[in-house]
């Protein structure tokens, strides 16, 4: 695969592709593998080339709580390579996925003479922080209902493709919770699973 078929690396000249080619190692990981740990050194920066991962933290319970699903072409936790930190929380592949491993240190000195990079990866930082705003708002001030009613009106385009347990997952309640509120927001008329139409206005008083 040609680096610059990724969003990261497509307008990079050749030179320096070949520069992070060097540097970087295409890996493969079968579902339910680990591709690091919470706490293990941020050594390398993981960009996700196809497949899907999630990010999740283990409480002192063993209860699992995710952060967030990851699709082609996303970097995974690079806010932890920045800050020099340990990951913050442990990546396990949710289906066969391929991901690029780069060596951090040494992409590090090619990223800070690339302006384009630059404004690529802060991109991508802005919407981590956001959806760790997101997900803070959602389990410490909102109820189950409420959580749902705002994922639904967030992601409107993925939620009638989107299954149940994993939206369940996103949302950290059981998918019976979770099919309880569906049925009932059916029964209201906020949703139309069959015709794939919400009641926006509806939806957004539950939370707002």
């Amino acid at each position: 695969m040609n680096l610059k078929e990724l969003y990261l690396f497509k307008d990079l000249d050749d030179s320096t592709i070949k520069q992070i080619e060097h540097i970087s190692v295409k890996s493969k990981f079968s579902k339910d593998n680990i591709i690091f740990y919470e706490g293990e050194d941020s050594k390398y920066l993981h960009l996700l080339i196809k497949g899907i991962v999630k990010l999740y933290k283990s409480t002192s319970s063993n209860k699992e709580i995710v952060m967030k699903y990851f699709y082609d072409n996303e970097l995974i936790a690079e806010l932890s390579n920045f800050e020099n930190i340990p990951y913050p929380a442990s990546a396990v592949a949710y289906s066969d996925c391929e991901v690029l491993r780069v060596d951090f240190e040494k992409f590090r000195k090619i990223i800070y003479s690339n302006e384009d990079l630059i404004l690529k990866i802060q991109s991508s930082l802005i919407k981590k922080i956001k959806n760790l705003e997101r997900i803070i708002s959602s389990q410490l001030v909102l109820d189950t209902h409420q959580r749902v009613a705002k994922y639904i009106v967030e992601h409107q385009e993925d939620f009638f493709k989107t299954k149940n347990i994993l939206i369940a997952q996103m949302l950290n309640i059981t998918p019976e919770t979770l099919s309880r509120v569906l049925r009932n927001y059916k029964d209201k008329g906020y949703i139309d699973m069959k015709n794939k139409t919400i009641n926006q206005e509806e939806l957004i008083s539950i939370y707002s």
